[in-house]
């Protein structure tokens, strides 16, 4: 068994990180096609949440920077984006959050109020303290991993919003590449 260096265990994970996630099986063709289609067609949402296709942009880590740059400097009203982790509470105490204007939204939260996304401005800033998205905002996602933060840009798509953003590598690969 050949041993790695620190070297070739760091170039094997970021490889590992580059390569396609998917959510069931896919064919040859499917990766042949454009990251765009790819992301329409793999995040059609099935668990009865509606039936189109759910519209979701995943990034990497240099678009999440740039994304961060922009949400630190111009906040939420000047750059149009929020971004948020959908990471239990615990999980954002131990490694931090990925910008310090970054909001917490629980998975567990959104879907144990059956959506939260469908709760009016005062109860859903009362629940998580800050003020309800508006339709027009990007909202940029991320988790540890990129998987429950589809499941998040599923429950906001359901209640009409549009402009959805999934950090595919989530806080595993920020954190770890810092």
């Amino acid at each position: 068994m050949k041993l790695l260096t620190a070297a070739s265990k760091l170039a094997f994970v970021a490889t590992q990180l580059r390569r396609p996630r998917t959510i069931g099986l896919a064919s040859p063709s499917f990766y042949a096609a454009p990251i765009s289609q790819r992301c329409t067609r793999l995040f059609a949402t099935g668990g009865g949440l509606d039936d189109d296709a759910i519209q979701l942009t995943h990034i990497g880590r240099e678009q999440m920077e740039e994304i961060l740059e922009d949400y630190e400097h111009g906040g939420r009203e000047e750059s149009g984006y929020i971004v948020i982790d959908v990471r239990e509470r615990d999980e954002v105490e131990y490694t931090g959050q990925l910008s310090e204007n970054t909001v917490t939204m629980p998975l567990q939260t959104i879907m144990g109020l059956n959506n939260a996304f469908e709760l009016d401005e005062g109860d859903f800033e009362n629940v998580f303290g800050f003020a309800k998205p508006t339709p027009d905002e990007t909202l940029v996602f991320s988790c540890a991993a990129g998987i429950r933060s589809v499941h998040a840009a599923n429950f906001a798509k359901a209640s009409g919003y549009s402009n959805l953003v999934n950090y595919a590598g989530g806080a595993n690969e920020w954190f770890a590449l810092r």
